[in-house]
C-alpha cells in the first residue's frame, strides 16, 4: 500500500525485531492513517527539503516490538506517529540541522545515536511542540539507556 509518493506501508511497518521474535507488527486502521500523515506531513517535505531519499529505519512499532527495542513507554511509534529515517547521501547531523532550520511541523525531532533522525507528529488537533533533541547512549552501563539534550 502506497502511503505517499515515495513511502509505502510495508517499509513503515518493517521490523527486524518483529521478524526475529515473531511479534505481530501490523497496525490498525487508525495507526495506518497516522502513518500516512507522517509520510505526507513530515517525510515527503523532509525529503524535498534535503533533496535526498530517506531510508526508513523504524516506523510503526506494536507495543511488544517497542518494548523489545527499548523504546519509550510513551513512544509515538506505537501510534504510527513517528519514523526514524536515514538520509541517503548526506551526513545525518547535517540533515538534522537543515530540518531544524525550516518550518517543518514536527512534534519531536531527535538526532539519535549519530545514526538516524526520529521525526514525530503530534496527535491530530494538537499543535506541534517542535522539540529538537540530541540522544546519546549513557556510558557505561545499560546499552538501552539514553541521555537526551534539548537543542535550541
Amino acid at each position: 500500500m502506497q502511503l505517499s509518493e515515495h513511502f509505502t506501508l510495508a517499509e513503515l511497518v518493517h521490523s527486524q525485531v518483529a521478524l526475529r521474535t515473531g511479534i505481530d507488527n501490523e497496525p490498525n486502521a487508525e495507526q495506518i492513517a497516522n502513518l500516512q500523515r507522517v509520510c505526507e506531513e513530515l517525510l515527503e517535505p523532509a525529503r524535498k527539503i534535503l533533496g535526498v531519499a530517506l531510508k526508513i529505519d523504524s516506523g510503526f512499532r506494536a507495543p511488544l516490538v517497542n518494548a523489545a527495542t527499548g523504546g519509550s513507554i510513551n513512544s509515538a511509534h506505537m501510534e504510527g506517529r513517528a519514523a526514524d529515517v536515514i538520509p541517503l547521501g548526506m551526513p545525518v547531523l547535517d540533515a538534522f540541522r537543515a530540518l531544524r532550520s525550516t518550518e517543518l511541523a514536527y512534534d519531536q525531532m531527535i538526532f539519535e545515536c549519530a545514526t538516524w533522525i526520529h521525526l514525530g507528529l503530534p496527535a491530530l488537533g494538537v499543535a506541534p511542540r517542535r522539540e529538537a533533541e540530541l540522544a546519546e547512549r549513557a556510558p557505561p552501563g545499560d546499552p538501552r539507556r539514553w541521555i537526551y539534550t534539548r537543542v535550541a
